[in-house]
C-alpha cells in the first residue's frame, strides 16, 4: 500500500436531535434526542480505516471524559493517534435533523480548536501519504493560520485533499488561497461550491476556485441525489459520476463518508473516477440509516456498486 490517510479533521462529541423542522429565530420545537456519539473527524477516519487503509488522526484530543471515550473508539476502529493530549476536552456538536434527513449543526469549540504547528511539523510524513484538511477547522484565526500554513508547506511527496465544509463563509480568504494553491484535490458540495466561488469573486472580482488551484489538481463537486461531478484537471471536461439508488433517512456525516472513501480508494491505487464512484456508493449507504455510524464496510460498498442500489442494505460492522 502506497501510504496512509492522515486527517487533521477534528473529532467532536455529537448530540443528534430529531426535529419536525428547524425553528425560526425566537421559536421553539420539540426534539427527540438520540445517544451521543463521536463525529466529525471520527466518521472520516473510521470510514477510511473500514476500507483497509492505514488511517491516522492529526488533530488534538484532550484529557477529559469525552476525549477518553473517543480515543478508545478510535483505537477500536483501527485509527492511529499522532497527536499528544491537551488539558481540557473536545467540543460538542448539536445536530438538528429534520424528517427529510437534512441537518443543521451548532458546534462549540474544545481542545480540537488548538492545533499546534510545532506538533504538526514534528510528524514524520512518508512518500505516498494522503493528507486531508477539513475547512471546518479553519474558522478561528489560530486554527486557520496553523492548518493552512502547514498544508501549504507540505512536501510534494504527499497528496493534499481539502474539503470545503459547511463553514465555508467563516474561513479567512487568505487561508483559502494558501490551501487551494497546494491542494491536489478539492472536494465540496453544491452549496459550498457556490459559497466559496462567491467569496473569492467578492474578494477579487473574476477569481474563481479553479484560478487558485494547480492546473493538474482535481475538483470534485458532490451533487446530492445526482452523485458527484469530477474535473480531473484545469480545462478538462466535467464528468458526472452517477449516484446509486437509496432512501434518505439522515444526511449527517455523508460528506465525511464520501471524502474518506474516495481517499481510501486513491490510496489503494484506484483511478479518481472509480474512487468517486465508490464514494457515491458509500454515501448511498450512509444516508440510508439514522446516524453516520456505523460506517460502510468495503464489502457493502462493493455490493452497492454491483447491484446499483443501496436500498435494503443497512450499514453494519462485518
Amino acid at each position: 500500500m502506497a501510504g496512509r490517510f492522515i486527517s487533521t479533521h477534528s473529532v467532536v462529541l455529537v448530540l443528534p436531535m430529531h426535529v419536525s423542522h428547524t425553528p425560526v429565530r425566537g421559536g421553539s420545537v420539540h426534539a427527540d434526542a438520540a445517544s451521543s456519539r463521536p463525529g466529525g473527524g471520527f466518521t472520516t477516519l473510521s470510514a477510511a480505516a473500514a476500507q483497509g487503509v492505514p488511517a491516522a488522526l492529526a488533530s488534538p484530543l484532550g484529557t477529559g471524559p469525552n476525549s477518553f471515550a473517543v480515543r478508545q473508539q478510535l483505537v477500536e476502529a483501527g485509527v492511529e493517534i499522532l497527536t499528544q493530549e491537551l488539558v481540557g476536552d473536545i467540543g460538542v456538536a448539536i445536530q438538528l435533523i429534520e424528517r427529510n434527513g437534512s441537518m443543521t449543526s451548532i458546534v462549540t469549540a474544545g481542545v480540537e480548536s488548538e492545533p499546534s504547528r510545532t506538533a504538526l511539523d514534528r510528524m514524520v510524513l512518508r512518500p505516498g501519504d494522503l493528507i486531508h484538511i477539513a475547512a471546518s477547522d479553519l474558522t478561528t484565526p489560530h486554527s486557520a493560520m496553523v492548518l493552512a500554513g502547514w498544508g501549504a508547506a507540505l512536501p510534494a511527496s504527499v497528496r493534499l485533499v481539502v474539503s470545503v465544509s459547511p463553514a465555508v463563509e467563516q474561513v479567512p480568504v487568505e487561508s483559502w488561497r494558501q490551501l487551494l494553491k497546494r491542494a491536489d484535490i478539492v472536494t465540496m458540495n453544491v452549496r459550498e461550491a457556490a459559497a466559496l466561488s462567491s467569496i473569492l469573486a467578492t474578494h477579487e472580482p473574476g477569481t474563481g476556485i479553479r484560478n487558485l488551484m494547480k492546473p493538474e489538481a482535481a475538483l470534485v463537486r458532490r451533487t446530492g441525489i445526482m452523485g458527484c461531478e469530477l474535473q480531473r484537471e484545469q480545462g478538462a471536461e466535467r464528468i458526472q459520476v452517477p449516484a446509486f439508488e437509496t432512501r434518505v433517512a439522515d444526511t449527517a456525516g455523508v460528506g465525511d463518508t464520501h471524502i474518506a472513501t474516495m481517499c481510501a480508494a486513491l490510496l489503494k491505487g484506484k483511478d479518481i473516477e472509480e474512487a468517486c464512484s465508490l464514494a457515491n456508493a458509500a454515501a448511498a449507504i450512509a444516508i440510508s440509516h439514522e446516524s453516520a455510524l456505523p460506517v460502510p464496510t468495503l464489502e457493502q460498498i462493493l455490493r452497492v456498486v454491483k447491484e446499483g442500489k443501496a436500498t435494503g442494505l443497512t450499514s453494519q460492522k462485518a
